[in-house]
């Protein structure tokens, strides 16, 4: 019993933390050149504050709320384009934004050090992937690091 108990009040901090906290993100450049992200920069650094990217619904009611404003406002406003209609948001840690910034580097680095690479096909064959393939791969690689890493 004591540990049903104690795995609850566990459980419960764990998952009302988050929703506590509000990060601030610093971004600052080491002397190699290498920007970094973290909540507490180093003191002889200077760093700047910045804003975590956001993906969807920042919190589940807003998600909730939002198609009955939606459905009650039709009539009154003219169809919107899809360019112009609001986007759903979601928040990325900068621990998160620095293990895509890593992740895109390396697999950028892979690719241009394998010029011949293999790909498993749905019968079990090894297949070559063809060199425009390959230079695709490479500049979503590197978008990712021009997202992550900037």
């Amino acid at each position: 019993m004591r540990y049903i108990l104690a795995s609850l009040v566990c459980t419960v901090a764990m998952t009302a933390s988050p929703l506590m906290a509000e990060p601030t993100i610093h971004k600052w450049v080491d002397s190699n050149g290498v920007t970094h992200f973290d909540a507490q920069p180093p003191a002889n650094v200077k760093s700047e504050e910045v804003q975590p990217r956001v993906y969807g619904p920042a919190t589940p009611v807003q998600a909730a709320q939002k198609p009955a404003e939606t459905e009650a406002k039709v009539e009154d406003k003219p169809k919107e384009t899809e360019a112009a209609k609001p986007q759903e948001v979601l928040t990325i840690s900068a621990e998160q934004i620095a293990a895509q910034c890593k992740n895109a580097q390396q697999r950028l680095q892979q690719l241009e050090a394998s010029p011949r690479l293999m790909t498993r096909t749905p019968d079990g064959q090894m297949q070559r992937i063809p060199e425009e393939e390959r230079q695709k791969m490479m500049e979503e690689e590197r978008a990712r690091i021009k997202d992550y890493c900037q």
